[in-house]
């Protein structure tokens, strides 16, 4: 992979900034089999080479894209380092990292682990984002268990977020959860143009993952999966 300094010096010099700075923070919790977390890598990867997709990024501008992949806060969150999207150009590499990712998540639904991994890297030294957004997707609620180590909680995570002036939206897989958006509403978004999709199983998720990214790439659009916003809440 191109390293992240490489691909910084390819900016354009007459931007300081991007125009947007993106995380996918992808659920690899153990509720995510090795089927389902597959076709999470295969969904999200085909978005980046959809043609709607790559419109969006036209539009948008520069955009810087990374990824993470959470679970269980007792252990290391996966990170890809960023890559640079230019005019819609340059997403074919994001796209071949992601599906050659090797899983090395499972455990708990540390939400807040994830969260707070791809903030970090929206903390990177290197980067300047005119806009920054966390796209978290998930499947469960936050998991309340001890920890052996000190992990960021999902609450700590969101005052982080809205500190930092990061928007997070969220891409729920409701499945038999009942009405999970509406905790992932209260309790996981933040930012005042933050909202949820809410879809009942993984089968919808490639349709999901393309309206979410065109939504936050081209705030304007509307999605026609039910969304949602709240403040931050203990």
């Amino acid at each position: 992979m191109a390293s992240a300094s490489f691909l910084f010096a390819a900016m354009p010099q007459s931007s300081a900034c991007v125009d947007i700075a993106l995380v996918l923070a992808v659920d690899g919790s153990g509720s995510v089999n090795e089927v389902e977390y597959a076709f999470q890598k295969f969904a999200i990867a085909s978005a980046f080479r959809d043609r709607d997709v790559l419109a969006a990024l036209t539009s948008a501008g520069v955009v810087a894209i990374s990824a993470v992949f959470w679970g269980d806060g007792e252990f290391a969150v996966q990170k890809l380092d960023w890559f640079i999207i230019n005019g819609g150009e340059g997403g074919e590499p994001f796209a071949r990292e992601i599906e050659g990712n090797q899983r090395m998540v499972f455990g708990n639904t540390d939400i807040g682990s994830g969260i707070w991994s791809a903030l970090d890297l929206l903390s990177d030294p290197r980067l300047c984002a005119t806009k920054s957004v966390v796209n978290v997707s998930g499947d469960g609620e936050e998991t309340i268990a001890p920890k052996r180590r000190k992990v960021a909680s999902l609450y700590q995570a969101r005052l982080r977020a809205e500190t930092m002036g990061v928007t997070v939206n969220a891409l729920v897989i409701a499945d038999d959860k009942g009405d999970l958006a509406s905790y992932y509403s209260n309790r996981v978004i933040v930012g005042a143009s933050a909202f949820v999709m809410d879809i009942r199983n993984y089968a919808d998720y490639s349709t999901a993952i393309k309206m979410k990214l065109i939504r936050e790439l081209s705030p304007r659009i509307v999605a026609t999966l039910s969304s949602g916003k709240s403040r931050p809440t203990e």
